[in-house]
């Protein structure tokens, strides 16, 4: 598939102005069967999310491809979470006159699941939701940084145009109350305008939030009524468009305003929504600076789709042979990566900084794998503020978060990633305004002073230090901290943290630290059960006493055999979360966990009993249902082949995986997006190589295009991927060249996004090539002198 007169690309360097790649994008994929994909108008890391609710139970990002009717159309949402539904703060509903008995805005249905709305199919895109309501309305929303507009057409025999704005509504029904509403007219339009603002509780952290909005209306009020319970009933208050009227909203449900606009020649109601964490002056202030005209709806859809363009443009793919479902599910992944975290850089409430701020971390533990590092490719300028909002996190909280949201902490859910995080950047030579020291400290103060873990921090760490690893139940944890559990899974990723650690503290020529902290992640050995056995296979990660015992869970363990596949898909996993009885593995069985040494994996292919082993049992892992990719540890291990130099056996795996979990229907991911993760690992399997988080390692696999092309948006460096004889046959690297030279290694360095350069393969069908295959070709370990 291409383009008329060019190859179909992203935004090609050259002609960045004629090439129009949004259209490529599908923002329904993964909006049903828990995907929970936000699928509203929004800029890449845009403040504002806007988009309809559906009054579904899977309803995490708003909109649900299930059929079920519509509550509203809110203007903050998250995207991909698992959890309880995020924000859906202060929807609209359009009504008709057959809705309100003949304009009567006290029968309006303002309860939320009874004046829910049936529709019809609804269409967006990139910067653009529409979706026809049942009552003949049409809805549209298009969005600027902090802004939404919306576009309501109704039925040309409209007498009214009536409108809901709910107050104290959010997806979650949190709302706590200190809310405030001013009805008022807006001289700057001769309209009018609402203001008000409210405090609600996040959906996977702990205290609460504010947040504020501003509404303009372009014209003046025929009728409006505010509303709101009182002693189990509504009771309304008449509006005036030509007065103020202002009112504290307590934490009764519901309350709001409903306003009768005239109909006008088009039967069109254009309405702007400004969005602040900060206050409602400045939620107006951002209205009016960034949508000064109401009335300019295409105007301002047509300036976010040219934002995403420009974001996505730094990639472009030469689609030549390419099928158009491929194309769709590159672009429409890649699409997703960027839609969080969220930029409020300037609209920080809790403190003052010239530091960028981003919230919506939801959560690193899912995102650190594989969306940052994308962006470290893709988008270094946005990653580089994202470590520098980390590291101001810290200087103001006193802590790295792992998890954030409508910001408040969130909960952890295994070791402190923002360490992987950061240290991939840093291995990366993202630089530009970061304070690396002070993430150094940040860092070192994870893996040294206990906190609680529930929200940031580790957990046992005096215990790790005396036993060389985190015991089960471990009660000499400050009293605030969370459940002790998880603490294999825990220890696996406190390990592999140390080892960022140690990589950055080499940088930074700390030669003591960095050994230190080289040598602590060793601990995952300590772990290391060479006797349990399943399923033919000898040695698992299992829990340990503290007194050294090995732990069975009593649950699964009978008679002490120790149960590697529970959390998995096979014997299930719902009970492996953050619930005091979740067990020793969050979100991934032990035969899962026990591939994750990515700091040392050749002492692990050696554990194992050898290459031959490690690769029969890395088959039999995929073969007996073990391995769940709908979390995030299912990811790396579908590229391990390439430690014991079989990237053919890579070759097939990616490909079964992608084709067994992954299409472009609205059910289409194997798991919650999690904030672009899981279409982030889509891209890069697309790109042919995958990265090892937190080092300056790449796996290569094969690219699914021709050829792929990278700029660096800060140097303007380009790495290009060319895939000689590519087809759905000639899929297996035969041989490669790195700038001209031969280049034999199963893996690449960064080297190449930064430097620039061309990777080129010679691709085919022979599975018995030996590209790839020796001893001197596999990726580093720190046992082979790896690293250090």
């Amino acid at each position: 598939m291409k383009l008329p007169g060019v190859v179909l690309s992203g935004i090609a360097v050259a002609s960045a102005a004629t090439v129009d790649v949004a259209q490529f994008v599908n923002p329904f994929i993964g909006t049903s069967d828990g995907g929970h994909v936000f699928a509203g108008a929004t800029l890449p890391w845009g403040s504002v999310k806007a988009g309809p609710d559906s009054l579904s139970g899977d309803n995490q990002g708003g909109y649900v491809s299930d059929g079920t009717n519509i509550t509203g159309i809110s203007q903050l949402h998250d995207d991909g979470t698992g959890g309880g539904a995020s924000l859906g703060n202060f929807p609209f509903l359009p009504y008709t006159a057959a809705q309100c008995a003949n304009n009567d805005l006290t029968k309006c249905t303002v309860d939320h699941d009874r004046r829910a709305i049936a529709h019809d199919d609804p269409t967006a895109s990139p910067g653009y939701f529409s979706i026809p309501l049942a009552n003949g309305v049409t809805a549209e929303v298009t969005a600027t940084q902090h802004v939404a507009l919306h576009r309501f057409t109704y039925p040309n025999d409209t007498s009214q145009l009536l409108f809901l704005l709910e107050a104290t509504r959010d997806l979650g029904n949190s709302y706590q109350g200190d809310g405030q509403i001013t009805v008022a007219p807006n001289a700057k339009t001769g309209g009018t305008r609402v203001t008000g603002g409210g405090r609600f509780i996040p959906s996977f952290g702990e205290g609460s939030y504010e947040v504020f909005y501003c509404f303009d209306a372009p014209s003046a009020f025929l009728q409006g009524k505010y509303f709101k319970t009182a002693s189990g009933s509504l009771a309304y208050t008449d509006l005036n468009a030509t007065t103020t009227f202002n009112t504290q909203i307590q934490n009764n449900n519901p309350a709001g305003v409903l306003m009768g606009f005239a109909p006008g020649s088009a039967a069109t109601l254009n309405v702007r929504m400004g969005i602040s964490w900060t206050s409602s002056d400045k939620a107006c202030a951002y209205a009016e600076e960034e949508i000064p005209d109401i009335s300019a709806f295409d105007a301002i859809h047509s300036a976010a789709r040219e934002k995403w363009n420009e974001v996505l443009g730094t990639v472009e793919v030469d689609a030549t042979g390419v099928s158009d479902d491929t194309v769709e599910m590159f672009w429409s992944s890649l699409y997703r990566t960027y839609i969080s975290p969220t930029n409020i850089t300037g609209d920080n409430p809790l403190w003052t900084s010239t530091e960028p701020f981003y919230d919506s971390f939801y959560c690193i533990w899912d995102s650190y794998r594989v969306v940052h590092p994308l962006y470290a490719i893709t988008a270094p300028k946005a990653q580089a503020e994202v470590i520098r909002a980390l590291i101001d996190i810290y200087r103001n909280t006193g802590w790295l978060p792992d998890c954030r949201m409508s910001l408040d902490k969130g909960f952890t859910q295994g070791g402190s990633n923002a360490d992987n995080l950061l240290s991939d950047s840093y291995v990366k030579s993202i630089t530009e305004g970061i304070d690396w020291d002070t993430g150094y400290e940040a860092m070192v103060k994870d893996a040294t002073v206990e906190g609680d873990f529930t929200v940031e921090g580790r957990g046992s760490i005096p215990a790790r230090e005396a036993l060389g690893f985190v015991p089960v139940g471990d009660t000499n944890n400050p009293p605030n901290e969370g459940p002790n559990t998880r603490s294999a899974s825990r220890l696996l990723e406190y390990a592999y943290n140390d080892f960022g650690i140690a990589l950055v503290a080499k940088g930074l020529g700390k030669a003591d630290d960095a050994a230190h902290y080289f040598n602590k992640s060793g601990d995952w050995f300590n772990i290391w059960n060479a006797n349990a056995t399943n399923t033919g296979f000898s040695g698992f990660i299992q829990p340990r006493n503290a007194d050294g015992s090995w732990y069975f869970d009593p649950r699964y363990d009978l008679n002490n055999v120790f149960r590697p596949d529970h959390c998995s898909p096979v014997f299930g996993h719902f009970d492996c979360f953050l619930n005091t009885g979740g067990g020793e593995f969050y979100e991934a069985s032990s035969w899962e966990y026990s591939w994750f040494v990515p700091q040392d994996m050749a002492r692990l292919v050696t554990t194992m009993g050898g290459p031959d082993t490690f690769s029969s049992r890395l088959d039999t892992f995929f073969s007996a249902g073990f391995h769940d990719i709908g979390d995030e540890p299912g990811f790396f291990p579908t590229y391990l082949y390439n430690y014991v130099g079989q990237p053919v056996k890579t070759v097939d795996r990616v490909d079964a995986t992608l084709t067994q979990y992954y299409n472009n229907s609205v059910g289409g991911l194997p798991g919650n997006d999690d904030s672009g993760a899981m279409g982030a690992y889509v891209v890069w399997s697309h790109f042919g190589f995958f990265p090892v988080a937190g080092q300056d390692t790449y796996l290569l696999n094969r690219p699914y295009f021709p050829k792929i092309t990278i700029r660096n948006e800060v140097n303007g460096a380009v790495a290009t991927i060319i895939a000689q004889g590519l087809s759905s046959t000639n899929k297996y690297i035969q041989s490669a060249t790195l700038n001209g030279e031969p280049y034999t290694k199963n893996w690449i360095s960064h080297s190449l996004f930064t430097n620039g350069g061309t990777l080129e393969f010679v691709m085919g069908s022979n599975k018995d090539s030996t590209w790839g295959t020796g001893e001197a070709d596999l990726p580093m370990s720190l046992s082979t002198g790896g690293f250090q």
